[in-house]
């Protein structure tokens, strides 16, 4: 299924930039505008959601169906149809807005989602199971030693993934009660050490880097994701396997308090989310 998957959204994704290309020039240099602003509406959701998530880095959710979206997609479906019916446009202009509209509820209820279950490795009230990772340095962390304080173990895909930056850029923003608690917050990628430790730059104090590279902590914790990696993004130096995006919180000593195992990769806790499990187990 991954397979599928990785090959659905790069195509999707190369579909989506080239038909709002094509709309936007058929709005302007056709007399069947309002069948084109169809098309748009179709195919633009997608690429202004990723537009903003990676110029911004700051985007760290979006809602787990995108009701907006869909409901101006099917407005845009409904205009094409309009102008090819009743003002005589093209019928291309109805295939196009209906595969604008098709792929992206593809992309909101099936790419986006894991079907995952929840890891019996990390279920709450048991022990964090050992692993090793490595520091921006490549040297051996232990999760015993990540765990002596109270801590924040957050699992992320990589720097290829804009909500996963969006994440981290949100933590960053966020961190002071976390180090005023002396909680950790620690991310931990299935990348490259030099990836990781391009990713810890300009970060505040508090926040903490760490690399899975070959994604040996991911499969001990239950959370790893074969083939998840967009097709071709190979060539940027990422492995094809990652990780679910998992939020693990715990005690001093590794005792699980709680765990956030998403199932939906735009769908994440917020600080103020993670910081209330502490208050709570105080």
């Amino acid at each position: 299924m991954n397979t599928l998957k990785r090959i659905y959204v790069m195509a999707y994704l190369t579909g989506a930039v080239i038909l709002v290309i094509k709309a936007s020039q058929g709005l302007f240099s056709s007399h069947h505008w309002i069948g084109w602003l169809g098309v748009l509406l179709t195919a633009a959701p997608i690429v202004v959601i990723l537009l903003i998530a990676m110029l911004t880095r700051r985007m760290a959710r979006t809602s787990t169906n995108l009701p907006l979206f869909i409901a101006g997609g099917l407005a845009g479906l409904l205009l094409a149809a309009w102008e090819a019916h009743f003002a005589g446009g093209e019928r291309d202009l109805v295939y196009l807005a209906l595969a604008g509209f098709a792929g992206f509820l593809l992309y909101v209820f099936w790419y986006s989602r894991f079907n995952r279950k929840p890891s019996p490795a990390i279920a709450v009230g048991t022990s964090l199971p050992a692993f090793e990772v490595l520091d921006r340095a490549g040297d051996a962390v232990s999760s015993q030693a990540l765990t002596e304080t109270p801590a924040v173990l957050i699992f992320i895909r990589g720097n290829w993934c804009p909500f996963c930056m969006g994440q981290v850029n949100e933590m960053a923003a966020g961190i002071a009660p976390f180090v005023e608690r002396g909680i950790r917050v620690a991310f931990i990628a299935p990348q490259s050490v030099g990836k990781t430790a391009a990713l810890a730059e300009g970060k505040p104090d508090g926040l903490e880097f760490y690399s899975d590279t070959g994604n040996a902590a991911g499969r001990v914790l239950g959370i790893d994701n074969p083939a998840a990696l967009p097709l071709g993004m190979e060539l940027l130096g990422y492995r094809s396997e990652s990780v679910l995006p998992t939020v693990i919180a715990v005690a001093a000593g590794g005792g699980i308090l709680w765990t956030h195992e998403t199932d939906n990769y735009r769908v994440r806790p917020t600080p103020a989310e993670l910081l209330a499990v502490f208050n709570d187990a105080a």
